[in-house]
């Protein structure tokens, strides 16, 4: 059974923006018990459009228990009608998107469905309501409609979504634990073996190979968890941010420094977003930059400034390194793909899904100074 909890807050979001109102529902309530009653009509009308249709008949005539999907289709249209979209029906109506999900019927029938819904609701308004009220009782249906295709949509998107992260997550998992147990391993082979052997050499090729995957499953690990999680957007302030992902990267670098210099516009240091997502964002563009100018020298430099697009804060990463010249900017944001060879092929992906979860956007290209990564984030402001 999928269980995702039911996000009552966006739900109630999109009643809102359908402007489906008090005064809506009034021009609905002298019908409402009228239209109500012809639940029974309506289970049958939508059961046999879809008994018309090869592959829901399959479906339909499979059916454990006898008339249980009109009984269903029946239930519901009460509902409609008489529930006025209270809490108890907006939880109803999302466990039924899930259950969609769960018995893997295509949403483009359930989308027809709802079709389908809408045209046996204006027969029966025409039927039932005077001509005079007929075009606003109309409106009020469709809107509740829609309502409810948005939530059959969301709880798609959110059953599907949930499902590949937690096969990602369980393939993580299940990757770690070898994982481990053969860095244990070789690094008890290698302890009986003279530095200039060549079996120790083999080895040690195996370790970088076997540390690779570790900090793949950990950062499959980061990847996922701002993929499945809800931002908080609060006023952060940039240079925190940006102080905790420098002071990460020593961290895990702990005998180098990390030659990087902040150039931020004191007008222009609160950013709006999730603080856990952009430090997250920092910490692998940093480390990107980090690992362009090791070895070769050079600063990395971080600028913020205004945005050209309103209400958006500019930020700037330059370092001296190069992007590959053979490959496409979208390959360099997919995930697996690294053109390092000791690369997880995460740090850009992650980075990017950062930005994109928090309503900003992030660009690469070749500068005169070596190498520009450019931010759009929302300013606090």
């Amino acid at each position: 059974m999928i269980d995702v909890p039911v996000p009552r807050e966006r739900l109630q979001f999109f009643l809102s923006k359908l402007d489906l109102s008090r005064g809506d529902m009034a021009h609905l309530e002298p019908y409402r018990l009228r239209f109500a009653a012809k639940s029974d009509d309506f289970a049958s009308f939508f059961t046999e459009y879809f008994l018309q249709i090869p592959q829901t008949r399959i479906v339909l005539e499979h059916e454990r228990q006898p008339n249980r999907f009109e009984k269903a289709l029946a239930i519901w249209f009460q509902r409609f009608f008489e529930d006025e979209f209270a809490a108890g029906f907006l939880e109803y109506l999302w466990k039924s998107g899930l259950k969609h999900v769960e018995i893997n019927l295509d949403q483009r029938y359930v989308n027809l469905g709802y079709a389908i819904a809408r045209q046996f609701c204006h027969g029966m308004v025409r039927e039932l309501v005077p001509a005079e009220h007929r075009e606003q009782v109309s409106k009020v249906i469709d809107k509740m409609l829609d309502f409810c295709v948005l939530v059959a949509t969301d709880s798609l998107i959110s059953a599907t979504a949930q499902c590949d992260v937690e096969v990602i997550r369980g393939i993580s998992h299940q990757v770690r634990n070898p994982v481990t147990v053969i860095g244990g391993n070789i690094r008890r082979l290698q302890k009986n073996l003279d530095a200039g052997n060549p079996v120790y050499q083999t080895y040690e090729a195996i370790m970088q190979e076997n540390r690779r995957l570790e900090r793949m499953v950990s950062d499959v690990g980061v990847y996922t968890d701002i993929f499945r999680r809800e931002p908080v957007f609060k006023e952060e302030s940039l240079l925190k941010i940006l102080l905790k992902a420098v002071k990460e990267l020593e961290h895990k670098f702990a005998a180098a420094v990390i030659p990087i210099s902040l150039d931020l516009n004191p007008q222009l240091t609160q950013v709006y977003g999730d603080a856990r997502d952009l430090e997250s964002m920092f910490y692998y563009l940093l480390e990107n930059s980090f690992e362009a100018v090791s070895g070769r020298g050079g600063e990395i430099r971080v600028q913020s400034m205004k945005s050209p697009l309103q209400n958006f804060l500019r930020i700037r990463i330059s370092n001296p390194g190069t992007l590959p010249k053979d490959e496409t900017m979208d390959n360099l944001f997919a995930p697996f793909y690294s053109s390092k060879p000791t690369g997880t092929g995460f740090g850009l992906p992650i980075a990017s899904l950062a930005a994109r979860k928090n309503l900003g956007t992030l660009k690469l290209e070749s500068a005169s100074e070596g190498v520009l990564c450019t931010i759009e984030l929302p300013s606090a402001r």
